[in-house]
């Protein structure tokens, strides 16, 4: 006779939660081996490629030799890259040191991949080419030909079920047709203000002393990566620091914040 469960309570599996513990244990361990290669993920998708690579070339180059950076715009590869180092021990410090650092306004996520690189495969000979994934988007046979009198039914249908266009803008975008702007008192803007300059790859440096040199300035900035020159413009007690991208030098404005050339402290902002 089976017993009866009391109310309330659901019946337990004996075993269950053992073998799921064991499961977990071998095949989903929590960290993985140091390698070549770093996998780096919660990065800001609204970010140029392109750009995105230049920089993590940049602020990761500091920890060694950088064979390659990979980071793609599909769907399924936003917001990830992986950096593949020379040596196992850039890799160590890269990622010791870079989790959680603030890199376009995002907190990155940094560790070791799961995988080998194909760069470190091919040097170290054991590359082995993967086999090509079929294309589940792909249509077997011709497409069905549409003849004259359903193909003007179904534009004709589309046509009506297209829905209208707006007209008005909605109420955060301020334009001129847009009633709300209007208002006097009602709020167009769902965003917080503009700074004064949009960031960008100069830094405008003010509240210098009168004998400020290039060199002194060299000396505060030059050592953050993507540093490129200063201008010191005479008379003015201000000058210009470049650098390869705005990124870049929102770091190392962010970072120069408590500089001080003698006992003046600096300003610093984006330039104009």
């Amino acid at each position: 006779k089976r017993p009866r469960t009391p109310v309330g309570r659901a019946p337990q599996r004996r075993g269950e939660d053992e073998e799921r513990v064991i499961w977990l244990a071998v095949e989903s361990p929590m960290t993985t081996q140091p390698n070549h290669t770093v996998y780096v993920n919660n990065l800001n998708e609204k970010v140029n490629i392109v750009e995105l690579k230049k920089a993590l070339t940049h602020v990761f180059s500091q920890f060694g030799k950088i064979l390659e950076v990979q980071a793609s715009k599909a769907l399924k590869k936003k917001g990830q890259a992986w950096v593949v180092f020379d040596e196992v021990k850039s890799a160590q410090k890269c990622v010791k040191e870079m989790e959680g650092f603030n890199f376009y306004d995002k907190p990155m996520r940094v560790t070791f991949a799961k995988q080998k690189s194909d760069v470190i495969a091919k040097r170290d000979g054991t590359f082995v080419p993967r086999p090509e994934k079929p294309n589940k988007y792909k249509r077997k046979g011709k497409k069905r030909k549409l003849d004259g009198k359903e193909g003007k039914k179904a534009n004709g249908k589309a046509k009506n079920t297209a829905p209208p266009v707006p007209t008005n803008a909605p109420p955060s975008i301020p334009m001129s047709n847009n009633p709300a702007a209007m208002v006097p008192g009602m709020s167009t803007m769902s965003f917080p203000p503009r700074r004064e300059a949009a960031p960008n790859r100069i830094l405008f440096v003010e509240n210098l002393p009168p004998d400020c040199k290039s060199e002194q300035l060299d000396a505060i900035f030059g050592k953050f990566p993507g540093f490129k020159e200063t201008r010191v413009v005479g008379g003015k007690n201000v000058a210009f620091v470049d650098f390869d991208n705005d990124y870049l030098a929102g770091m190392a404005m962010e970072r120069s914040k408590e500089a001080k050339i003698g006992d003046m402290q600096i300003h610093i902002s984006f330039a104009k």
